[in-house]
């Protein structure tokens, strides 16, 4: 039953790693497609700079939560010789999420410049 209620946790913080991958490129799509189509005005830039400020920063937040619940889980299997258990050990979380960090920020920045040149 334990294994069972580890499966639907890493099912359900799979689900929010998608949910926010999704958002994340989709909403940085649209955001260049409204820079790029758009005649913006300057109270337009910064509404739509802001809304990038804002998305990068809850995808960042968001990444980094469910990357260390996905760490949490490897260590919490209860079945230390289970194949999920020891892929998730050598998996590098420190890694992803400053690869996470490093995307939103670059993002974020790239964005706001191009919005605001």
């Amino acid at each position: 039953m334990d294994h069972h209620l580890n499966a639907q946790r890493v099912h359900n913080n799979e689900l929010g790693f998608n949910t926010t991958r999704m958002t994340f490129i989709f909403g940085n799509a649209a955001t260049l497609a409204i820079n790029a189509f758009a005649d913006l005005d300057s109270a337009s830039k910064m509404a739509l700079s802001a809304f990038v400020v804002i998305l990068n920063i809850a995808s960042l937040l968001s990444f980094d939560t469910e990357l260390k619940t996905f760490a949490a889980l490897t260590k919490d299997n209860g079945d230390d010789n289970s194949a999920y258990a020891s892929a998730g050990k050598a998996n590098p979380w420190g890694a992803f999420r400053v690869f996470c960090v490093l995307i939103c920020v670059v993002a974020a920045v790239t964005q706001w410049m191009a919005i605001n040149a």
